[in-house]
């Protein structure tokens, strides 16, 4: 009968190990969100896995609890050497020149954290960072739940797995991370959270009815769907923040560097380092990069993306854009491969023939000239054809007829009467729309009339941020030119949208480096038959422009129209600025009739931080309610309260429980006060407190009602609680975590 028992029985603490190493597993899945592939998976497994056993073999041997966590971190520290140190001793022992490697992935892996774009590769210095945190994790993890059995408050740790991606990534962590979260969770408080009265052995049958049963799985079901809902609800928990399959009304979301107009771009692009976006093969002449167009002029809230449609699939001939009839000019084939670029717009250049390579699921609207996707994908390298229009001065001049373009394009509502009174002025002698669009361009460029080129916009003096730009501040960036000429041509009669995308960056031996520093955002002016056609109002003196030679030769009569193949044509002579890191990012946070803002980049250490304040927040909560308990019930017994007795005898039962101690229910008061005497030592005095109080607790519970409680009762209470303080004073886990708190099941209460 015994040998049957102890085959069938199984160590509780290995089930609780196991939970452990299970509920950290299952919170890493959040790195999926800011991870672009899966090799992190395998090292992350192998280094839980690894410290949850040394943990096991450390109390197997009966090791005190100081030393296993020092043997875990060695453990852990041997992991780490075999899976990432190149110069590891035997490939295994972390010598000096292997803790050389491990310091400088680690340190690598910051500057990626601090530079990258969500979702990032998973190279071998950010797999090493996750691998080390997770393993302080497990071990942590591993200590609260086996040592001090309180699986509970192991979840502030889960928690703050799962705030690390959170506060890198702008999309939403995948759904199904959270529903794994709560699965792992909701086994671990089954390993242990209501079964403390499991022996050191137990039944294997009632560990299994235990976790697989039907309570921890409707335990887990709810969990999981709380978590999806409140995230769906709340956090926009999904593919570019909505569960897959949905379709957005607006295609505003970005992830990574990208370029969400109002929000999004300033604040990625606002950086100490240049971020390299895209390496560009095949471009013979400098061309701006567009991604998408905004066409909605609202007078509060700046230029917005409106109308776009579902579009037609990308990976076939693309039609032409609306309006666009005459195709003269040069096709070219350029191999564009993106480096630090994640958005569902994919830049294009000029009139787009074909892209390919891109991947499935990718939409093309003409009217708009985008080319978008509703679905979150990895950014790969991808080819374009494309045409660039060489109209002249002359062509333009003479582009008339009908405009089969949707009439927003001509929309001036909520312009304000000294703005288009100031677009008449401005084009006046003007006889062709094309000379109303050069002389709106060259009144922002002309030095003297005074507008300057400034990352910090002047302040505001009103309610009206166009006006302020244009008559007051004249201080900005390119989104404030680029709002401000779209708004004049279309009080002019002249249809008009603001393009945010990249000038075509700078060249290093046969490619084109686009960066941070190369975001723009420009005016498209509508010629008929011609299409859409560039005029860049920013007066910037990098060099980094790209004019088209329709509007460098009447800007800038003087040089010449044509330039070199693959040098793009400067507004002003080129400067230092030309090359990466000598000038402020240009973001576009499309706006200029609200008050700009300066917003600075993703930094993921104030959320951090606040979660970790939360969480010691939560962590000394249990201490607190029992603090405040206790103070409550000493307070009424000290002033007589009715059921004093009863009171005192509920705070000596809740000390004994913090020590360990729970009586059974069916005991009674004497039988459970002479048990406390024996199995806690309590002195003379504490003993014979202890008897006072029985007497007076008995009194109250069966003598007629009405009588007043013995006025020595508080001293009387003082003296068990000082005796028990005596004999078996409390450590620090037990005053932290306070078992009468915790466990919610009294006896004889």
């Amino acid at each position: 009968m015994t040998a049957n028992r102890t085959t069938a029985a199984i160590d509780t603490s290995l089930v609780a190990t196991a939970a452990g190493a299970l509920s950290v597993l299952c919170a890493s899945t959040a790195f999926a969100g800011v991870l672009a592939d899966g090799r992190w998976v395998f090292p992350a497994m192998v280094t839980v896995v690894a410290v949850a056993a040394v943990g096991t073999l450390g109390r197997r041997f009966r090791r005190p609890v100081a030393a296993t966590v020092i043997i875990q971190l060695v453990g852990l520290l041997l992991v780490l050497a075999a899976q990432f140190a190149e110069r590891a001793i035997l490939g295994l022992l972390p010598g000096p020149a292997a803790i050389a490697d491990l310091g400088k992935l680690l340190g690598d892996a910051s500057e990626l954290v601090r530079t990258g774009v969500p979702p990032v590769p998973a190279e071998p210095a950010l797999q090493a960072m996750v691998c080390l945190g997770l393993g302080l994790v497990a071990l942590v993890v591993d200590l609260i739940v086996v040592i001090y059995r309180s699986p509970a408050v192991a979840g502030l740790l889960l928690l703050c797995v799962f705030a690390i991606p959170a506060s890198l990534a702008d999309d939403m962590l995948p759904w199904w991370s959270f529903v794994a979260g709560a699965l792992g969770y909701a086994m671990l408080l089954a390993s242990g959270g209501q079964h403390r009265r499991w022996r050191r052995h137990e039944d294997r049958s009632q560990v299994a009815q235990t976790l697989f049963g039907r309570t921890t799985g409707a335990i887990a079901c709810t969990a999981g769907v709380i978590a999806l809902l409140t995230g769906v609800v709340f956090t926009g928990v999904g593919t570019e923040g909505r569960l897959p399959g949905a379709v957005p009304a607006e295609f505003g979301g970005t992830d990574g560097i990208g370029l969400q107009p109002f929000t999004s771009l300033r604040g990625q692009l606002n950086r100490d380092r240049v971020v390299e976006l895209f390496r560009v093969r095949g471009l013979r002449e400098g061309t701006y990069l567009r991604a998408m167009t905004l066409r909605k002029f609202d007078p509060e809230r700046g230029w917005e993306l409106e109308g776009l449609t579902q579009g037609v699939d990308a990976n076939a001939k693309l039609a032409l854009p609306e309006g666009t009839g005459i195709m003269l000019g040069d096709s070219e084939r350029v191999e564009i491969q993106p480096i630090g670029y994640r958005d569902p717009w994919l830049p294009v250049f000029g009139i787009p023939l074909f892209v390919s390579g891109m991947g499935t699921n990718w939409r093309y609207d003409p009217a708009a000239g985008i080319v978008f996707t509703q679905t979150s994908q990895e950014s790969r390298p991808y080819v374009e054809q494309f045409l660039v229009q060489r109209p002249t001065p002359d062509q333009l001049r003479e582009a008339q007829g009908p405009m089969p373009i949707a009439p927003s394009y001509l929309d001036t509502a909520g312009i304000p009467p000294q703005v288009a009174d100031l677009a008449r002025r401005l084009t006046a002698n003007a006889p062709t729309a094309f000379d109303k669009a050069v002389a709106l361009n060259r009144y922002f460029i002309d030095p003297s009339n005074g507008f300057r080129y400034d990352l910090k916009t002047a302040p505001a003096t009103g309610n009206d941020a166009l006006s302020d730009f244009l008559f007051r501040g004249k201080r900005g960036f390119c989104e404030q030119y680029a709002s401000s000429m779209a708004v004049l041509l279309r009080a002019v009669g002249i249809p008009s949208r603001v393009a945010i995308g990249f000038t075509p960056g700078y060249r290093d031996g046969d490619e084109r480096v686009v960066t941070t520093e190369d975001a723009h955002a420009w005016v498209e002016a509508y010629f008929p038959g011609w299409g859409w056609q560039t005029f860049d109002p920013t007066p910037r003196s990098d060099g980094r422009t790209a004019l088209p030679e329709f509007l460098n030769s009447e800007l800038n009569p003087s040089q010449p129209q044509a330039q070199a193949p693959g040098q793009p044509v400067p507004s002003t002579p080129p400067t230092a600025g030309s090359q990466p890191g000598s000038a402020h990012p240009d973001g576009a946070d499309v706006g200029a009739a609200r008050t700009p803002r300066e917003t600075a980049g993703t930094n993921p250490w104030p959320i951090t931080i606040g979660v970790l304040m939360f969480g010691l927040a939560l962590l000394v909560t249990p201490a607190l309610v029992r603090e405040v308990r206790r103070r409550r019930r000493l307070r009424a017994v000290a002033e007589g309260a009715e059921g004093a007795a009863g009171i005192a005898w509920r705070e000596v039962l809740d000390e004994f429980q913090d020590r360990g101690t729970r009586p059974a229910a069916t005991d009674t008061a004497r039988r459970v006060a002479t048990g406390f005497i024996d199995d806690h030592g309590l002195d003379e005095s504490g003993a014979k407190a202890m008897r006072a109080l029985v007497v007076a607790v008995e009194r109250e519970w069966y003598a007629p009602a009405g009588q007043e409680p013995a006025a020595t009762l508080p001293e009387t209470l003082h003296g068990v609680l000082d005796s028990l303080g005596r004999a078996a004073p409390l450590d620090w886990r037990s005053r932290l975590f306070p078992r009468s708190v915790l466990q919610f099941r009294h006896a004889n209460r």
